[in-house]
């Protein structure tokens, strides 16, 4: 892996991204026969992949995930992330594989990869995308480019972005909140939900500003600011 510091690169150069086809739900089983399939974003619980459906029937060319791999959803609840801890398992396209090549940070790749994901959700101020139209370009995201420094360099980064998280975490958390792993997430969890409500009533804020200036042009400059902001928004609210 290149030293450089500023070593840019593409995602599809630094891991595999791999995405299934969609698997009949008739060929699938709840008994543990065959292998087990990665549905959707319902089988990423607390980081890591919990299988609810196998298959032992005969696939054409299935796209397989191994252990190890980060799993991605995004189709309909987008940015879940979990590691796949179970072994080899069968992808449906809602659900994304990023298998990292040697010198890259599990743990950096994901960080990466959750803001990443803001730029191939397709740009929109609509903030209501229901079910399946909430997606990802796997294309786009496979193109994007990001800094892939030394290994040591990306997990002291983690470091540095984890410290933000203690912050809030010291300020909201108690100190029993320490003692379990579930304390912990709650408090992780709640924050999450208190800035989603946040962004959500800064775009309606947003959106009745723009309507108190509609006498302004369509090109304006303070309408743009206004559409650019609107649209950054929808695409945070769309990442869970």
């Amino acid at each position: 892996m290149n030293e450089n510091i500023d070593n840019v690169v593409a995602l599809a150069d630094i891991c595999k991204v791999l995405q299934g086809k969609n698997v009949d739900k008739k060929k699938t089983n709840e008994k543990k026969h065959g292998l087990p399939v990665v549905v959707g974003a319902s089988d990423l619980i607390q980081g890591r992949f919990v299988p609810s459906r196998w298959c032992y029937e005969k696939l054409n060319l299935p796209t397989l995930t191994e252990k190890g791999d980060i799993l991605v959803s995004v189709v309909g609840t987008i940015g879940k992330m979990a590691v796949n801890t179970e072994g080899t398992a069968i992808l449906t396209k809602h659900v994304c594989a990023l298998r990292p090549k040697e010198g890259v940070s599990r743990q950096y790749l994901m960080a990466v990869v959750s803001r990443l994901l803001l730029d191939a959700i397709p740009d929109t101020t609509d903030e209501v995308v229901l079910g399946f139209q909430n997606k990802v370009d796997i294309d786009v995201l496979k193109k994007i480019r990001f800094t892939l420094p030394a290994l040591f360099i990306q997990e002291w980064l983690v470091s540095r972005l984890t410290s933000i998280a203690t912050m809030i975490l010291a300020y909201k958390g108690k100190k029993e909140d320490f003692l379990s792993c579930e304390g912990i997430i709650s408090v992780i969890e709640q924050e999450r939900k208190e800035q989603r409500v946040h962004m959500r009533k800064l775009s309606e804020k947003l959106g009745k500003i723009a309507d108190m200036l509609g006498n302004l042009p369509p090109d304006s400059d303070t309408l743009k600011m206004i559409d650019e902001a609107r649209s950054a928004y929808s695409r945070l609210l769309k990442i869970q």
